[in-house]
């Protein structure tokens, strides 16, 4: 491509805040049929060194590996394998110097204790720069596979997910800063009156502590967050230094950043100690034309035999087989089952009545950007765009999601990054401390 480059001076303190969403050959459905991709590689440590050291070239502040417990039948037609993140960011801590390394773990199937132990462990491995994305999981057949015969209610799991990420934060705070003595003279290792059992007894844990692992380097590990409900605000408020979110409409996520601001005040933190960043799928060209012909073949790869099983899979198990693919989209808001996602359907439910797409064209915007809110266009128009968002209070920084790895994730970087940093919003270089103190949080 033929590039062009535009400097902005901009005197903002405030910076812009990226982290770099990956997974496998790229977030869009049936990337892997692209001649950009090489499906064969999604799970060797080459491909995965190789899309870390280019968010860390380009100064992203994380890479944010995302994870689903069940492959479901879209696996026919789309390469959503997925590699355990903790073993995943434990590898990428080997190869990598400075990036923040943010790894999903589910709160509805896992330990606490466990969780505390992996995390904590990374964190002295990767010398202070993991994080825990924490999520609830809403997708039954993941609930098959541990066991269970059904997926507990949406209130039910944020109210676990509430005791979880106490029981996580405590059992890292277990360890006092300077509990290790280690007196060759006297024997003496660690000072036990510094080492504190957490003694635990709840709704759905009981747990003891301490962890058998000293206190990490940031002490409290960098929490994210992704519920845009009512309680999944909540918890990310209350918890989270980073929120990830969905957002198509600026004024939208202005209001959404607002609330989760205050709301973080309500729980006797700074407005600013959670950084809210909407998911964007940037789709570059060397012309806006070139750009929006790369969108087009993208959308093109969605294979919309699987229709009916995709749009499922993204409303809950709604079953949506019986719709017409060329017909409106109706207003299910009311059917989605107690069980679901609550603003992610509903989020795209109303952007379909609102803009009247047929099944088939919300089934592809879904697929094609996993959801997200597309940015096509040159390398200007994407910084424009996002300087924009940024400059309004609509974001603190954005979830970057490549159609396809690592070549998507590279143009950004190498094209769209430049012009940002020119204007003063995103950093040139890393400055020195652990992944917690980078942040601010």
């Amino acid at each position: 491509m033929g590039w062009s480059s535009v400097s902005v001076a901009s005197d903002m303190t405030r910076r812009m805040r990226l982290a770099a969403y990956v997974q496998g050959v790229g977030a869009s459905q049936a990337v892997w049929r692209s001649p950009r991709t090489d499906a064969s590689k999604a799970l060797t440590l080459g491909h995965w060194a190789e899309i870390a050291s280019t968010a860390e070239a380009g100064r992203f502040d994380v890479v944010f590996v995302a994870d689903a417990l069940t492959i479901g039948e879209q696996i026919a037609t789309d390469s959503t394998e997925r590699p355990d993140p903790i073993a995943l960011l434990g590898a990428l801590a080997a190869v990598t110097d400075s990036i923040g390394l943010i790894g999903t773990v589910s709160t509805t199937f896992s330990d606490p204790f466990t969780v505390a132990r992996q995390f904590a462990t990374l964190d002295h491995l990767s010398g202070g720069r993991v994080g825990w994305n924490i999520v609830t999981t809403a997708i039954q057949a993941a609930a098959n596979n541990f066991g269970s015969a059904n997926l507990p209610v949406h209130a039910d799991r944020y109210e676990r997910a509430e005791e979880f990420v106490e029981i996580v934060t405590r059992l890292w705070d277990a360890w006092d800063a300077d509990a290790i003595v280690a007196d060759r003279a006297t024997g003496r290792y660690v000072d036990l009156e510094r080492v504190h059992p957490i003694n635990h007894v709840g709704e759905h844990f009981s747990v003891e502590g301490p962890l058998p692992v000293r206190r990490s380097p940031q002490g409290r590990i960098t929490l994210s967050q992704a519920g845009s409900s009512g309680p999944g605000m909540a918890l990310g408020a209350k918890w989270a230094d980073l929120a990830f979110t969905t957002q198509f409409d600026q004024a939208d996520s202005r209001d959404f950043a607002q609330r989760m601001h205050a709301q973080a005040a309500e729980f006797g933190r700074a407005e600013d100690a959670i950084s809210v960043l909407p998911g964007i799928m940037p789709i570059i060209g060397s012309t806006e034309a070139e750009a929006r012909a790369h969108a087009d073949e993208l959308a093109g790869f969605v294979d919309v035999g699987a229709l009916g099983a995709f749009l499922s899979h993204h409303f809950g198990g709604l079953d949506l087989s019986d719709l017409d693919p060329d017909g409106p989209f109706p207003d299910v808001r009311d059917d989605l089952p107690a069980n679901a996602s609550v603003s992610r359907p509903r989020l795209y439910i109303e952007t379909a009545l609102r803009e009247g797409l047929s099944v088939r064209r919300l089934a592809q915007r879904i697929a094609m950007s996993l959801g997200h809110r597309p940015v096509i266009g040159t390398p200007e128009q994407v910084a424009d765009d996002l300087a924009g968002w940024f400059g309004n209070g609509a974001a603190d920084g954005f979830v970057v999601l490549a159609a396809d790895l690592p070549e998507g994730l590279r143009d950004f970087t190498e094209h769209v990054v430049p012009l940002l940093q020119d204007r003063g919003l995103v950093q040139r270089d890393y400055a020195p401390g652990t992944l917690r103190e980078r942040i601010g949080a």
